[in-house]
Formats: C-alpha cells, structure tokens, sequence
C-alpha cells in the first residue's frame, strides 16, 4: 500500500501541504493530476523521504525510486552509461533492456547533447526504473515525449509489476492509468469524484 496519513509542509509562510492524506494500492498506475503549483511535486518527494514533513507519517511498500521534473542527467556520459551507473556490477548487462524499454535501443553511445528533449526524458525515465524499488515515483514522465509511444512505454512500466505514483499534465497519459487522482491547491487536496 501507498500510504501517507495527515502530512504537512510548510516552506516559510507558504501550506502546501496540510494534512494530506493519500492512499493508493500496492498494483498498478495512479495518476496525480492537477494544475502546476497545487503541490504534486512536493508529496512525490515528501513520499520519497527527500522533503521533510511537519507532521505525518508515510507508508510505502519498499525503498522508493524517483524521477524528478529535472532530466539530471551528465553530459559526459553516455545513454548506456547513465543506466549502468545506477545498476549493481552484476546487473549491468541489462542497460540495454532499459533502454529498450523506453524506445531508445539505438542510442546507447549516445550523449545528452546528441539526444532530443523528449530522448533525454526517457533516458531520464529508464534510469529511474532501472534503480528498481518498491514503488516507482514519476514525476512529469512523458514531458515532451509523443503520445503513441508514452502509452507504449507505459504499458511496458505497468508490465514491470512495481506500484506507480505519476504526475501528469498530458491527458493521453492520465488517461492511460488504472486510477486518477484530481487535485487541486496548494493547500494541496483531492477534487472530490461527482456522482
């Protein structure tokens, strides 16, 4: 289960997140969706243990694995070194399995500078999976990527059988999930479901 019961974070004078509690299950995708700014970025790291909450307490069903808004990726390095960066010495032969996972088979040579915005971010997004975990956190994942192949490589992720939490702007990919979670703020908050 992911689970995170009455947290809240203040920056300075600013709520953002007050009391909130979610609850999502341990299979499948779950959408955060909502306007920029309602908070979606600050639960995803205060769920990952990267942002200190006031108050509250989180459940996870393993060590989390997130990928942030920001690519964060080394412009010295290749696509397949950036995925074998972050694999065990004995797990590195499956970099070219993640990069195949997210479409990008044929740019394992390939440096930052060589790629498109929307290569980088999967490139980003393979890194992220290949860390593995209990839970994948997913923030912003299919930013610049097509709609076609976001729902490819979704497919692909929910296959992988790990619980994942996203954020998403991009209708085609919240509408691609198993659940969506509509939220507004900050204070962030659920947009309770019509009847």
């Amino acid at each position: 289960m992911i689970f995170c019961e009455n947290i809240t974070v203040r920056f300075g004078e600013k709520l953002v997140l007050d009391r909130f509690t979610l609850e999502a299950p341990e299979e499948g995708v779950t959408a955060l969706s909502g306007p920029s700014g309602c908070g979606k970025t600050t639960l995803l790291r205060a769920l990952a243990g990267l942002q200190p909450v006031q108050t509250g307490r989180v459940t996870l069903p393993g060590p989390a694995a997130i990928l942030f808004q920001e690519d964060r990726l080394f412009p010295w390095r290749t696509a397949e070194q950036h995925i074998a960066d972050v694999l065990s010495r004995d797990r590195r032969g499956e970099a070219g399995m993640w990069l195949e996972l997210v479409e990008l088979e044929g740019e394992a040579r390939s440096r930052p500078a060589a790629l498109s915005g929307g290569m980088e971010r999967r490139l980003a997004l393979a890194r992220c999976l290949a860390c593995g975990g209990g839970v994948y956190l997913l923030d912003e994942p299919f930013a610049g990527v097509d709609a076609p192949r976001a729902g490819r490589i979704l497919s692909r992720i929910r296959g992988l059988g790990v619980p994942v939490l996203l954020s998403s702007h991009e209708v085609e990919t919240v509408a691609r999930c198993d659940r969506i979670l509509r939220l507004e703020g900050p204070p962030l908050r659920a947009i309770p479901e019509k009847i």
